[in-house]
This record gives C-alpha cells, sequence and structure tokens, in this order.
C-alpha cells in the first residue's frame, strides 16, 4: 500500500506541474493575442487569469483558460479539461491511500496490543 501511496504522490507532482505549465502558456498565449488584435475581452481574461490564480490557486485560471481555448483550440481545450478533472481525481485516490495506509497501521498496533494482553 506504501507504493500505491507513492505512486499518487508522483501523479499529482506531474498533473501540478502541468498544470502549472498550461497556465504560463494559457497568459502567453492572451498576451500575444491581445498584442496582435487588442481585444479588451482578451486583455480582461488575462487580467482574471492573473487575478484568479492569486485567489484560487489553479482552478479559477484554469476555467479562464478553458474559456479562451474554447474556440481557438480544440487540443488545448481538452488538455485543461482533463487536468481540471484530474485535480479532484486524484485528490480522492490520495485521501483514500491515505486512510488505507493509517487504517493498516493501526490495525497492526492493535494487533500487537491484542497478543500482548492475551
Amino acid at each position: 500500500m506504501d507504493a500505491l501511496f507513492w505512486i499518487v504522490v508522483i501523479i499529482a507532482l506531474v498533473i501540478g506541474i502541468g498544470t502549472l505549465i498550461y497556465i504560463i502558456k494559457s497568459l502567453i498565449d492572451m498576451w500575444k493575442e491581445y498584442a496582435t488584435t487588442k481585444n479588451e475581452t482578451v486583455l480582461l481574461l488575462f487580467i482574471l487569469n492573473i487575478i484568479g490564480f492569486f485567489l484560487s490557486g489553479a482552478l479559477i485560471s484554469m476555467i479562464v483558460a478553458i474559456i479562451f481555448y474554447w474556440n481557438r483550440s480544440k487540443s488545448m481545450r481538452l488538455l485543461g479539461i482533463i487536468l481540471l478533472i484530474a485535480g479532484p481525481v486524484l485528490f480522492i485516490v490520495f485521501a483514500v491511500s491515505a486512510f488505507t495506509l493509517f487504517d493498516t497501521q493501526m490495525m497492526d498496533w492493535q494487533q500487537m496490543e491484542y497478543e500482548m494482553n492475551l
């Protein structure tokens, strides 16, 4: 069970780094789009992306980036949706594996205590 815990931790780091790269790439693409078209909607999304990153971490920034890429790039839109879904799913798997690891250690401790009381 300990191996599963470390596998989940490594996958969480990979998804976290992937999310950070996705947000940075979306900020760069938004700025390039604004610089060429002077579209105020893109500037608003850029500002919301930066503010959202500092207010809620990656959640608001990911949603704003997905909105930005919705009609521009199908692959980036799908990547954003996958990263947005993978975060909570991975957190649930991490929590379950942590509780299972803790419960296994408690059962070993209770078994040892039971054997000592005999």
